[in-house]
């Protein structure tokens, strides 16, 4: 049983370490603004749930860069359902950061976003 629980820190440690890596390369990326077009109240991951919050919202946004649409997800931190499910409406717009090279690879950053949305981010 110990083992289990053991592999599962090394994993949670590994996916930390490469999202750190990441959000490390993509501070360097150019910015531009998306449109938050899908939302979903989901289960909060295991590294931000807590007993008084455990769902957190996923919002899928779209962009445009030079005549191509591309896309990605945010997640909010840790919330009730009533307030998650309270906050997730409306098209608002979202300050991104897109991989040059591949567009389709973004990041968005809770520091970008300080007040367009009505809830905080992870960064990611």
């Amino acid at each position: 049983m110990a083992s289990i629980f053991f592999i599962e820190a090394i994993s949670r440690r590994i996916r930390r370490r490469n999202r750190d890596k990441k959000l490390r390369l993509a501070a360097n990326w150019p910015h531009t603004e998306a449109e938050i077009n899908h939302w979903q109240v989901l289960n909060a991951d295991e590294e931000i749930a807590t007993t008084g919050a455990p769902h957190q919202i996923e919002a899928g946004f779209h962009f445009k860069l030079n005549g191509e649409y591309y896309g990605g997800y945010l997640h909010s931190v840790a919330l009730t359902h009533r307030e998650a499910e309270s906050k997730a409406t409306g098209n608002p717009l979202v300050n991104i950061r897109y991989n040059p090279a591949n567009p389709d690879e973004t990041a968005v950053f809770a520091e970008d976003n300080p007040d367009n949305l009505p809830f905080h981010i992870i960064s990611g």
